[in-house]
């Protein structure tokens, strides 16, 4: 007659491993995803605080109206926990920023002026991407459309703008902080109202 002592150790063996696995898998599958949606959720949080104390920064500019004036705003692009890692669920990165020409151009003396618009995009696209909309110094969340009021009264209109020759496009993706400087060049005033042109770039 043959014991089968051996046989057991291997299949009890078989099957402890085989529900370690099936408990990475679920961690993987539904634990892992929303840490991460959550991690990134705050990280836009944070950026959102950021790009709310930038325009204050420009809406001081704005008030001053002292042109020539440099500033300059650090964004930090991290998130405020580190996330684990289960084989291959890997740490949260960084987003997309972004600096670009909006429309459409404003016009004064024949020279066209046209709104910065900046774009955060979050690294995992679980949270929702944080547009500044510099058109009409308002701050807007796609969708659901939180708004910082414009600098001036509602009786005023007043742009943020740059001019085409001036203005060099920026994308920046995977980095830990952005540097974004900004000159207050000139103060026009036109029908679309009072236009703040300012020279940007972003490292």
């Amino acid at each position: 007659m043959y014991r089968d002592d051996a046989v057991s150790e291997v299949v009890g063996f078989s099957l402890i491993l085989g529900m370690v696995i099936l408990a990475l898998g679920l961690l993987s599958v539904h634990a892992a995803p929303q840490i991460t949606e959550d991690l990134e959720y705050s990280q836009n949080d944070n950026v959102l605080r950021q790009f709310a104390a930038f325009k204050y920064d420009l809406d001081l500019f704005l008030a001053a109206e002292n042109t020539g004036v440099y500033g300059r705003t650090v964004f930090t692009f991290v998130p405020e926990q580190t996330s684990f890692s289960v084989f291959s669920f890997s740490d949260l990165t960084p987003g997309r920023i972004s600096m670009e020409r909006g429309v459409p151009a404003f016009q004064n003396n024949g020279t066209d002026y046209y709104p910065v618009v900046f774009t955060y995009q979050s690294a995992n696209r679980y949270a929702e991407n944080i547009l500044l909309e510099l058109r009409a110094g308002t701050l807007t969340v796609d969708p659901s459309g939180l708004t910082i009021p414009a600098f001036g009264t509602e009786d005023s209109a007043s742009s943020i703008v740059v001019t085409d020759s001036s203005f060099v496009p920026w994308v920046v993706s995977g980095v830990e902080q952005v540097i974004v400087e900004y000159r207050l060049e000139h103060v026009l005033h036109s029908d679309s109202g009072t236009l703040y042109v300012f020279d940007f770039s972003m490292r």
